[in-house]
């Protein structure tokens, strides 16, 4: 009998090592590039679209205006658990823990997906880019954490896409190269 875990759990294991370089190349797209996309505008967060254009969830807007949905989430969380508001720090700090904690989970999922195959930068690039379409653009926008696809401008949607492809391209390279240098 074979002491050696299944390829699906050494792959999500090597994807959740990955998903911390993944998570850090996000960011980096956020600070270096998104800026070069799309200038910040002065007033950005008091230009809010007309409820009929932002807001597609059957459940209402669950986000705060100027809220991220990672926010909005981690303060969700904290009101259903503490039954309070949580303050301005720990609201940072739930948003940060909701991004690595979405990040840490996918690069699991793509770690045990990709386990057979072997993973790569255009595979995790293609992965980020499905994680973009399935849940910043649909399944979040539906849950009401962020506005709708009309409340954002194409260099938006770009921006928010080019983050997701950092993300998986960083992954994918980060589980291939771990591949080769961790024994089986």
């Amino acid at each position: 009998m074979s002491s050696q875990p299944s390829p699906a759990y050494r792959g999500a294991l090597l994807g959740l090592a990955g998903s911390l370089v993944g998570t850090l190349a996000m960011g980096q797209y956020w600070t270096k590039i998104a800026p070069l996309v799309q200038p910040p505008q002065a007033g950005a967060d008091k230009q809010k679209p007309q409820p009929d254009q932002s807001v597609i969830s059957p459940l209402g807007q669950q986000h705060q205006n100027g809220e991220s949905p990672t926010a909005a989430l981690g303060r969700f969380a904290y009101e259903l658990i503490a039954h309070k508001t949580p303050s301005r720090d720990a609201r940072a700090s739930l948003s940060e823990a909701v991004h690595w904690g979405m990040g840490a989970g996918s690069g699991a999922l793509y770690g045990a997906l990709t386990a057979q195959r072997g993973a790569n930068p255009l595979s995790g690039s293609l992965f980020g880019a499905a994680l973009w379409i399935a849940v910043d653009e649909t399944l979040v926008p539906f849950l009401g954490l962020q506005d709708g696809p009309a409340s954002s401008d194409v260099r938006g949607h770009l921006n928010r896409l080019g983050a997701h492809l950092s993300y998986g391209a960083a992954l994918g390279l980060s589980i291939w190269a771990l591949g080769k240098v961790l024994p089986d």
